[in-house]
């Protein structure tokens, strides 16, 4: 029993790989016309999610799980795109503050708004009950490894 508990597991995390490749690359796809890689796409969303609130590369790589050079990057490059703005700390000039601004709301929003039709297409046959339930499942995932990062 535990074999094959274990069995499944193992098929379970490689089917969530594969998917993961799959949507990656669809995503790389979709945000071709919006200038944006798919790092980019997870930081404006991340800040989407927390409009209000302005955070800096350290609280950021933290919660992105991204190094803070190759995060420093990205957010430079969102910046030099006018989608974040950045501030210096009044206290610390060394810190900053970063925040999506109007015209980064604008870009990821369209993104999301372009997706609908392939999101439409891809759960044409699932029923919302299937939908539904697959999102507790996944949801469930995500808080555990949420939980236990590294």
């Amino acid at each position: 029993m535990i074999c094959m508990k274990s069995e499944i597991a193992n098929n379970l995390f490689i089917s969530l790989g594969i998917v993961n490749q799959l949507t990656e690359s669809l995503l790389v796809r979709h945000l071709v016309p919006f200038g944006i890689t798919p790092s980019q796409f997870t930081i404006l969303t991340h800040f989407l999610r927390h409009r209000d609130e302005a955070q800096t590369i350290s609280e950021l790589a933290k919660v992105m799980q991204m190094n803070q050079p190759g995060l420093t990057k990205v957010i430079n490059k969102l910046h030099q795109m006018d989608m974040l703005d950045i501030e210096k700390d009044l206290v610390d000039g060394r810190k900053k503050w970063i925040r999506i601004n109007a015209y980064g709301v604008e870009t990821v929003q369209a993104a999301y708004v372009s997706f609908t039709p392939v999101i439409d297409e891809i759960f044409a046959q699932w029923d919302e009950n299937e939908m539904q339930q697959t999102l507790e499942k996944i949801d469930k995932l995500k808080v555990w490894l949420d939980t236990n990062r590294a």
